[in-house]
């Protein structure tokens, strides 16, 4: 394959196809951002210059877009959308729990995603969710699984859930739509900071800087996962929450939560060059941090 001296002046998105199955080519298109960072440029004032723009064509539907740019107050970010179109035949939202069990307990995101595997489903993504006890395991929000109950309080009015509704609907909620709603969740896991609410965004009064996880989805249903690795100055900075909010606004999203970060933080994709799970964020903490749930994007095609 040919490939180009890319120069300061050109940013390169890499993009996985295939003619065939299981055949990814790789190729280097100069001159081109992708539609993440397009809209982050157009639509906030959150990008001040893109320094390198890679998207990953997971499957069908599923993209991971990966970008390392400046901020407008001069720090260097590294951030990672993870993009599904939940239309595509085939492509289910799956949560992850430690060995796939209902017990409370820590496992990483890598290793969760083993326990997704079995005949006939392929995990394409993976990504922390609820905050938790760091000595038990136990998630702070509420976890449904399968339409089971496992755990159904949740800390305060302030706090929120993810989840899809037993005929599909994704959904975003606090402890009162939680109430109203239950009976109809299939799965759900909890989350914190609500960040958009219907096509809003929603103020924030904590301004601390964090790497941080999120989950948003647009009005015709795709879903966006993103996580800013942060902590290390001259890597990446890490977001506030009101920008967190503001990335999720210029992807379109209807609605957006807050999820566990920090060193929990975990963006993992199965790659398709190599058909194996990996992490690609840089973890504060140096390695993928035991957590206690996720979430899973999974192909049953």
């Amino acid at each position: 394959m040919r490939r180009h001296l890319i120069t300061l002046l050109i940013l390169p998105v890499i993009l996985f196809s295939s003619c065939k199955k299981d055949d990814p080519v790789e190729k280097i298109l100069d001159h081109n951002l992708s539609k993440v960072s397009k809209a982050l440029l157009e639509n906030s004032e959150l990008v001040s210059r893109v320094f390198t723009d890679t998207v990953i064509q997971i499957h069908p539907g599923v993209e991971a877009t990966e970008i390392h740019y400046l901020s407008m107050e001069g720090y260097s970010m590294h951030i990672f959308v993870l993009e599904a179109d939940m239309k595509q035949a085939g492509l289910q939202l799956k949560p992850l729990t430690p060995f796939g069990s209902t017990a409370y307990a820590r496992q990483t995101i890598p290793d969760m995603l083993k326990y997704a595997q079995e005949p006939g489903v392929k995990p394409l993504f993976g990504a922390n969710c609820d905050f938790f006890n760091a000595n038990t395991g136990e998630p702070r929000g509420i976890v449904y699984l399968n339409g089971q109950a496992v755990r159904t309080t949740m800390p305060g009015d302030t706090w929120g859930f993810f989840g899809i509704t037993k005929t599909g609907e994704l959904i975003i909620g606090d402890s009162v739509d939680h109430q109203q709603r239950k009976s109809e969740l299939l799965h759900a896991l909890g989350g914190r900071h609500r960040l958009v609410r219907n096509k809003v965004l929603v103020p924030q009064t904590d301004q601390t800087i964090e790497p941080r996880t999120c989950v948003g989805f647009t009005e015709d249903n795709v879903l966006y996962f993103i996580v800013v690795d942060g902590r290390r100055f001259d890597y990446s900075n890490g977001a506030t929450f009101q920008k967190l909010g503001q990335m999720m606004v210029a992807l379109g999203a209807k609605e957006a939560l807050n999820c566990d970060g920090g060193g929990s933080s975990s963006f993992v994709i199965n790659n398709p060059r190599a058909d194996i799970l990996q992490m690609r964020n840089w973890s504060s903490d140096g390695t993928p941090r035991a957590v206690a749930n996720g979430w899973s994007i999974v192909s049953t095609n």
